[in-house]
């Protein structure tokens, strides 16, 4: 990276922070009006304290940056400078007519100052909920590119971080200081670099008994591999999900359920759309609910409702129920993000589609029946690390292969899977989002996608799933069936599929999603084509330099677009 793409990061962060600062000694005016404003100004100084957190970290490891990361974040940066610079602007010139006004005698000037208040304070409110409504969509765009920064490697930021957080220890007792960024980053780097700390069976041990577990109640999520388990004694429900092995492969799936589990325990579920794990129960004894073998258990989402259950993106889509539009953009943002930080995590996930996308219905789900609830990516059985091998034996499943890339579709796989195959999965899920419909149909499926939930303290029910067949959005030239995936390594074979995927998405969204998220989808189904450079090679996966760039050119071109339209 140049010397100056350096000095111009530091330069803009310390802008940043000053005008951040200005913004917030001019809010201090606003404490001693209305009780809305003066909870504004508090959610404000959290939102800052997070952000001050991230800017030091990244000024203070500007020289490791990469050109690409440097260049990401100074772009970031000047929009966030833009913003301050016209809050500060707007903000001002309210917070000093309200100062005057409170200072003002008695009388008919009182009288006149209070009318005028009113109309000031309208201004200050709308200044602030414009600046936290800008604030926090920057910051969904800033999250990813700066845990991005984890790929660089331990050599550089293990110690920056260890530093960091000790200077914050000694600013604030233990007691006082809340999880910082900082904080999730060296969980995760301790997490994805298992040498920094090796016990897996220390006091966050991530190996449980099954003592306690009551897995005969265990009731299945529809169209779903994984379970709802409860723990009598704490009445706190889990979710279940095994991690399986592949035929004639040499993976350890002990060791990497491990190191899976380590990594998903340092999440923070808010942010990274992925369910915080508890810890890896191995199943020795078939007990006729799970097969034996590791099964990783995750916490529920703290907002979630407890007496509704989740449900998949694959029941939603076959159920066909109102869904209000701003409702299904903030699902598909939900799920960039959360393939966004599987990368980050130094995963490939290898297995995107909706029965893989649960949704939790929050408390508020009775109050806005047409909204669908928190989003999290689960179906974790095929995963592995960014860098390591990847076995190529497939299958022939019809439904499982559409929404896999051509090069990694069939039984016999000539290419290793990469994160822009992940990308390529997104794409196909996107465009189902989109047209609000299936493209796997299950005939009589109206026991399945409808059936009564039942609390994992009662009596399990199992019913059979049809076989699943093309749905009647699905456009294609020909009728899909697993034969046309046994011979799938032959060129060509079944590239006609991404073509009919990407001529479905030009021809149907932009009249139901606009523009701006058919560029979206199609740019997702397109990153693997010849002569698209915009997302790197298929062989990125051995070089950091490459990772970094795939991380930051999905934050550009899918995330930021994304997170850019708005209703």
């Amino acid at each position: 990276m140049s010397a100056e793409l350096a000095l111009a990061v530091v330069s803009v962060v310390d802008i940043c922070i000053k005008l951040a600062n200005k913004t917030l000694r001019i809010c201090q005016a606003f404490r001693t009006a209305k009780k809305d404003l003066c909870d504004k100004v508090l959610l404000l100084e959290t939102i800052w304290t997070k952000l001050e957190i991230q800017l030091v970290f990244l000024r203070g490891i500007k020289d490791h940056l990469t050109e690409e990361l440097a260049q990401c974040h100074f772009d970031l940066l000047q929009r966030l400078r833009g913003t301050l610079l016209q809050a500060v602007s707007q903000l001002e010139a309210a917070a000093s007519s309200i100062v005057a006004s409170t200072s003002t005698g008695q009388g008919q000037v009182l009288t006149r100052m209070l009318q005028l208040d009113r109309w000031r304070y309208a201004v200050a409110k709308r200044g602030l909920d414009a600046l936290m409504t800008e604030l926090q969509c920057w910051q969904s765009l800033f999250d990813p590119s700066w845990y991005t920064i984890m790929l660089i490697g331990g050599k550089v930021l293990d110690p920056a971080l260890q530093q960091l957080g000790q200077d914050r220890s000694r600013q604030l007792p233990h007691s006082q200081s809340p999880a910082s960024p900082l904080d999730h980053m060296f969980a995760l780097r301790k997490a994805i670099d298992y040498t920094i700390n090796t016990d897996i069976r220390s006091a966050n041990s991530i190996v449980m008994d099954e003592t306690g577990w009551d897995f005969t109640t265990a009731t299945s999520i529809p169209f779903s591999s994984v379970n709802v388990v409860a723990r009598p004694e704490s009445q706190s429900l889990y979710i279940m999900e095994g991690i399986g092995i592949a035929p004639n492969t040499n993976t350890n799936t002990t060791s990497d359920a491990h190191q899976l589990c380590r990594r998903l325990q340092s999440v923070d579920p808010s942010i990274f759309g992925l369910l915080r794990c508890r810890g890896l129960i191995e199943i020795i004894d078939d007990n006729k609910t799970f097969p034996p073998g590791p099964q990783i258990v995750y916490h529920t989402p703290a907002q979630a409702d407890p007496l509704k259950p989740p449900t998949t993106l694959r029941s939603l889509l076959l159920e066909q129920r109102p869904v209000c539009l701003s409702s299904v953009i903030v699902l598909a943002k939900q799920l960039v993000r959360s393939v966004s930080f599987v990368h980050t995590c130094d995963l490939v996930h290898k297995n995107i589609r909706p029965d893989n996308i649960l949704l939790f219905p929050t408390a508020l789900a009775a109050l806005r029946p047409l909204e669908l609830g928190q989003a999290f990516l689960v179906g974790f059985s095929q995963f592995r690390s960014i860098n390591m091998e990847t076995n190529r034996l497939g299958d022939t499943a019809w439904y499982r292969n559409l929404y896999r890339h051509p090069a990694r579709q069939g039984l016999c796989i000539l290419e290793r899977y990469v994160m822009q195959h992940d990308i390529y999965s997104l794409g196909v899920c996107l465009l189902e989002i989109g047209l609000w419909r299936s493209l796997v149909w299950y005939p009589s499926t109206s026991s399945s996608t409808s059936s009564t939930y039942h609390h994992p303290n009662h009596a399990n029910s199992s019913s059979s799933v049809p076989t699943p067949v093309p749905g009647y959005s699905l456009q294609l030239r020909k009728h899909l069936s697993d034969r046309d995936f046994e011979h799938a390594h032959l060129p060509g074979s079944t590239s006609w599929i991404k073509e009919d995927l990407v001529l479905l998405a030009k021809q149907t969204l932009p009249q139901r999603m606009g523009r701006l998220y058919t560029e979206i989808v199609v740019d997702c189904l397109t990153c693997l084509d010849d002569g698209n450079n915009e997302f790197g090679s298929s062989d990125v996966t051995h070089n950091k330099q490459d990772l970094i760039v795939v991380g930051i050119k999905f934050v550009e071109r899918i995330l930021g677009k994304i997170e850019g339209i708005t209703l």
